[in-house]
């Protein structure tokens, strides 16, 4: 497989498995996140009931009135509040004139990007603003088990990277930087199928891990609409769903922090065919964006056969200069 579907359950539930698997489970991670910066994920425990009563809120949410959603808006995408922002308020594929990543080596390519044809909700459980009543429940128990599998992930990668088990932990607490968004996708109108605006556009994520319940109505083939990955060879890979697991892929300062080791790889969400039914359908994705706190700056894969390819960067900064990018 051109992404490979990496059963984590050695790390998920250790005392099920032994050292063996584990490092079976690590050697797939390092090849996945250096071939092509995205992987598969079973065997994270989450139940099923869970993502679906999520996704289920997420849909009643969004197919409220547009006064009704914009009453939980707290300011640009990206605000400490979190909660709604409308379509037309975000270009993404902007960011990719910024530090990290392949945005670093594509400067400025997308800097008159049109805004991308999606609204969103970010779910802070800390927040002091209020969230819906019909998200508040099923988003913090979907928030606490990512948390869960993001320390699972945490251990692969220390694993896989040959440094200390905990390795991770301090720079992840006591307040780790992590978003949970519900990004949906309306039914495309004959005026956007017809634009040059795509669901959306062209980018690499920012920090951390990003652990994605993608739309299971994706159709994994290239012209049919759905989440793409770019591959080494340019060429777009169309991501078909797997039910029951996540897709993971990194953000440019996890190619940062492994100096060029793995990939921060560019991916994007096109328009499905005028006329189809997955263009009369809206579309959900919930990715969970991770990363660590604001003063963290993690240099590993360092030593006298591979120098330092990247000024070292925090990732309060780096995270600032994408989401200003972003914002249209």
């Amino acid at each position: 497989m051109v992404v490979a579907t990496i059963d984590i359950s050695p790390f998920a539930n250790p005392a099920a498995h032994d050292d063996a698997a584990r490092a079976r489970a690590a050697a797939d991670w390092d090849r996945a996140m250096s071939d092509v910066g995205f992987a598969v994920v079973a065997g994270h425990g989450v139940a099923p009931e869970v993502v679906g009563a999520l996704r289920s809120a997420a849909h009643e949410f969004f197919e409220r009135s547009a006064e009704a959603k914009a009453a939980y808006c707290h300011g640009p995408y990206g605000n400490p509040l979190g909660g709604y922002t409308g379509i037309g308020t975000e270009a993404v594929s902007r960011t990719r004139d910024t530090h990290g990543g392949d945005g670093g080596r594509s400067a400025g390519a997308s800097a008159a990007a049109p805004p991308d044809l999606v609204e969103s909700f970010i779910f802070k459980p800390a927040s002091p603003a209020a969230a819906p009543t019909c998200l508040d429940k099923p988003a913090s128990a979907y928030h606490s088990e990512l948390l869960r599998v993001l320390g699972c992930l945490h251990q692969l990668t220390a694993a896989a990277l040959s440094l200390p088990a905990d390795y991770f932990e301090r720079f992840y607490s006591p307040h780790a930087e992590v978003s949970l968004r519900l990004a949906y996708y309306p039914a495309l109108s004959a005026s956007e199928q017809a634009s040059s605006a795509v669901r959306y556009g062209e980018h690499t994520d920012y920090t951390g891990f990003t652990l994605l319940s993608q739309d299971e109505s994706d159709l994994g083939e290239e012209g049919a609409g759905g989440l793409q990955v770019k591959l080494r060879s340019g060429h777009w890979h169309a991501l078909q769903p797997v039910r029951g697991c996540f897709v993971v892929n990194i953000g440019d300062l996890y190619e940062v922090w492994t100096n060029g080791r793995w990939r921060s790889t560019v991916h994007r969400v096109m328009k499905p065919p005028a006329g189809s039914a997955s263009a009369a359908a809206p579309r959900l994705s919930i990715p969970f964006f991770t990363g660590p706190h604001n003063e963290a700056a993690l240099p590993t894969c360092v030593d006298e056969e591979h120098p330092p390819l990247y000024e070292p960067v925090l990732a309060r900064e780096h995270l600032r200069r994408k989401l200003s990018a972003s914002n249209v």
